[in-house]
């Protein structure tokens, strides 16, 4: 029987262990500079953002422990160990895929090439089941993060669409500081037996270390500390942010569970291992172009309706945020009519300090009552652009990397 307790408490211990590891804090801290980065762009377009960055940061910090701790439970119990990742080949080549595009800063990319080096040439020397399954279980982690990490980093933007027209849309930006715990294998003298040693099952490791141990030793397993990141980055134009959330995770999680499938049955069957490496990275990239295109091309969601003003998002704190969702038409307030941006603005100067507000989501009209926070006239409501505003963001051509972001300096210079 798996000891889960036992393997729990170690994994926890380590989990905790690592947060007051330097490394830690410095990704936790890129993280913020992250966030911080959005919030200017929310509060240029808006004049007002949701979430304070000490609430991201937090939130970011805790998501990345409950996802660290999972992560490395499913590493455990498949048995990735390590020893033969190749990490020190899998880093330079993912730093280079970053020079062609940022978002080729994935292991995905990354670990499924240097997997199917290894099966073409014999180099370099990693266990591609192994690379393959470590692939596959951060990126189930991920998904089950991109579903649980709710709106903190959802961030309402004005978008400028290639057809000229200024629509609403979020733009969904998550980025988790991870700490891993992964085994590592330790050669021991057949003879000794270390104190504090788990007995585990027959059937553990799922993927057995393929290394022979020196002579006269034996293999163990101890679990080493690792600091690891993962980030989700989205744009909700035709969906609502937890819809597209939903699908992002549920996409990703089918393509990470079928590809950890294809590396557990290549440590049996060496010919499923160029399969499996080309789908890591084919897999992926077919997977976020499909993703965006279907995205894109469906009609958006957040444009003016032909009758009331369209909720966008709504800021912390106000009445809105208690009783509007992100696609919401207002239709009156305190009994005053609202077609427009000018008439909410008006009812909102007469209305007294507590009134109604009508509004339909989904076809169905509701009414709610609210009232105003004491000495404030507030709604709190961000409504969907006219066509008019000033700042906005331009969908540009995907490829943009370092190469072409520090050209993109220099001209500006």
């Amino acid at each position: 029987m798996f000891p889960w307790p036992d393997i729990a408490l170690l994994i926890i211990r380590g989990a905790f262990g690592i947060l007051f590891d330097f490394n830690f804090w410095l990704i936790l801290a890129l993280v913020g500079y992250q966030y911080w980065q959005m919030q200017k762009r929310q509060r240029q377009m808006f004049g007002v953002y949701n979430y304070t960055l000490t609430q991201q940061i937090l939130l970011a910090g805790f998501y990345g422990l409950v996802g660290g701790i999972t992560g490395s439970f499913l590493l455990t119990l498949v048995g990735v160990t390590l020893n033969q990742l190749g990490l020190a080949y899998i880093w330079p080549v993912a730093l280079g895929l970053m020079l062609i595009n940022m978002r080729f800063l994935c292991f995905a990319y990354a670990g499924g090439l240097v997997a199917l080096s290894n099966v073409l040439f014999g180099w370099p020397d990693v266990n591609v089941p192994q690379v393959l399954s470590l692939v596959a279980v951060l990126h189930i982690t991920e998904s089950l993060l991109i579903a649980i990490s709710g709106g903190y980093s959802a961030m309402p933007m004005i978008i400028k669409k290639a057809d000229g027209r200024l629509v609403g849309a979020f733009s969904l930006q998550n980025f988790w500081p991870l700490p891993l715990v992964i085994l590592a294998a330790v050669a021991v003298p057949t003879d000794t037996t270390p104190g504090g040693i788990i007995k585990m099952p027959e059937w553990w490791p799922l993927l057995p270390l393929s290394l022979e141990p020196p002579a006269g030793s034996s293999w163990i397993y101890v679990m080493a500390p690792v600091v690891a990141a993962l980030g989700y980055t989205d744009m909700a134009i035709a969906s609502l942010p937890q819809q597209r959330r939903w699908q992002s995770a549920l996409n990703l999680a089918v393509y990470s569970i079928i590809l950890l499938a294809l590396a557990l049955l290549a440590a049996k069957y060496s010919w499923l291992k160029a399969i499996a490496a080309v789908l890591s990275p084919v897999g992926h990239e077919l997977l976020i172009q499909l993703d965006n295109r279907r995205e894109m091309d469906a009609p958006p969601r957040f444009v003016p309706p032909p009758y009331g003003v369209m909720a966008l998002d709504t800021v912390l704190d106000t009445p809105a945020a208690k009783v509007l969702k992100p696609g919401d038409i207002i239709t009156n307030l305190g009994g005053i009519p609202v077609n427009n941006r000018y008439d909410l603005a008006a009812a909102i100067s007469h209305v007294p300090e507590q009134f109604s507000i009508a509004f339909e989501r989904d076809g169905k009209d509701l009414v709610k009552d609210i009232r105003f926070k004491r000495g404030e006239r507030r709604l709190g409501v961000i409504l969907v652009p006219d066509g008019d505003e000033q700042f906005y963001a331009e969908m540009t051509d995907e490829r943009y990397g370092l190469i072409d972001w520090i050209i993109d300096k220099i001209k500006r210079r």
